[in-house]
């Protein structure tokens, strides 16, 4: 008797079970959102070479710059996920060491050494210009486009002055990345 009200109500437990609807098999979809604002970024920047111009006879016959056989560009990665300007919205003379300094002579003065800056930035054919004094504070061009994507600028330089001495000579030119 225990074996049949065992096995019956085995039996009734097993088709309940196997009977019943499946509560347990469903699915929802879980949505993810994001909003990735425009960037644009900078990578660490390759200084370009200055080499001395001499179109013309004499030691003082032409700039120094980055375009003359021996010069190099700077250069300088930027990627973007959007369209952007850019611009050169600076260009100045940093410091000077002279190559042969005589004794107890007094550092240069801080307008030294003069003269006149043209920078140049250009990237996927496109190109934008500055002009100004070496101290800085000249004039920008109209800016240039970026694309959205990952692109070298090549920056150039010349530098005109009118007595360059033999020294080392540093300058800086400042791009801006403008929306």
């Amino acid at each position: 008797m225990i074996r049949r009200f065992l096995l019956t109500s085995g039996l009734m437990l097993a088709s309940a079970v196997a009977f019943s609807p499946k509560a347990f098999a469903q699915s929802v979809d879980v949505p993810f959102q994001g909003n990735i604002g425009p960037q644009c970024s900078f990578a660490a920047p390759i200084p370009g070479t200055l080499v001395y111009s001499q179109p013309g006879a004499g030691p003082t016959a032409g700039p120094i710059t980055s375009d003359a056989p021996g010069g190099v560009s700077g250069q300088v990665d930027v990627s973007c996920n959007t369209g952007a300007s850019l611009r050169i919205s600076n260009a100045r003379f940093v410091s000077f060491t002279p190559t042969n300094p005589l004794p107890g002579n007094p550092p240069p003065p801080p307008d030294f050494p003069g003269g006149f800056l043209e920078a140049r930035a250009r990237s996927l054919g496109n190109e934008t210009y500055y002009n100004g004094p070496s101290q800085g504070g000249g004039f920008p061009g109209s800016p240039m486009f970026l694309a959205p994507t990952n692109q070298t600028v090549e920056v150039d330089l010349a530098v005109t002055q009118l007595a360059p001495l033999a020294g080392t000579y540093e300058y800086a030119v400042t791009l801006t990345i403008v929306p």
